[in-house]
């Protein structure tokens, strides 16, 4: 096993920001601390390998809106409460960007635009912002998340207040190596995961059956 290549993949860097800096959520967070990762692919060739590249970021994004959802303060609304997606904007003015899935969508036509309509060939359509949403004079960015698991009579949606991810200092920090190992080269890509500072908020939208079950499940359990 030899090192081949101390990769010099700045070029890609460069590429990388002019691409993800239009990706306002993830890019440039008010970073609180960060952790070592790596990730590793065994690939025939020596080049710079943009499947792996790509594996990386995904895996940023998952375990960011991961975060999010976990640190995540709670509110629930009855779905009969809830005139349109400007009621929930309206109670909570600091929001900067919107989290919705294919059944928030579908209850509150947040976007008209169908999962697949945007994107690149390098990384998903949900990357990329779907619309802009007024509320209080100030824009709200709203993003399709597959990350969110919800039903028709019970959806969720979530708002921060700032970024919950800095992918500019993840870039600036990252190394890439290729690592010869008989006929495989093993790319190893290493980089900082960085935990954000912002406000993040749930709201669960229930249907009334969806209330009287979980009220009557409470009490079931109580006895």
């Amino acid at each position: 096993m030899s090192l081949i290549k101390n990769y010099d993949f700045s070029d890609y860097k460069k590429t990388l920001e002019d691409l993800l800096q239009n990706i306002s959520f993830l890019y440039s967070g008010d970073v609180i601390s960060s952790e070592e990762r790596t990730m590793t692919m065994n690939v025939k060739h020596n080049s710079f390998s943009p499947d792996l590249m790509r594996d990386v970021l995904l895996d940023i994004y998952d375990d960011s809106l991961t975060e999010m959802m976990e640190k995540s303060e709670e509110f629930s609304i009855a779905s009969n409460n809830l005139k349109d997606i400007y009621q929930l904007l309206d109670m909570n003015v600091n929001s900067k960007y919107l989290f919705y899935s294919n059944n928030s969508n579908l209850n509150l036509n947040i976007s008209n635009h169908s999962e697949g309509e945007f994107g690149s060939y390098f990384l998903p359509s949900y990357f990329n912002q779907r619309i802009k949403l007024a509320s209080y004079g100030s824009d709200v960015s709203a993003y399709f998340s597959p990350i969110i698991k919800d039903s028709i009579d019970e959806y969720e949606i979530f708002l921060t207040d700032n970024p919950i991810q800095s992918l500019v200092w993840s870039l600036q920090n990252m190394t890439y190596e290729i690592i010869q190992d008989y006929e495989i080269n093993k790319h190893i890509v290493k980089y900082r995961f960085y935990h954000c500072d912002y406000k993040s908020v749930k709201i669960v939208v229930r249907s009334l059956g969806k209330i009287r079950e979980k009220k009557i499940s409470s009490l079931l359990n109580d006895n």
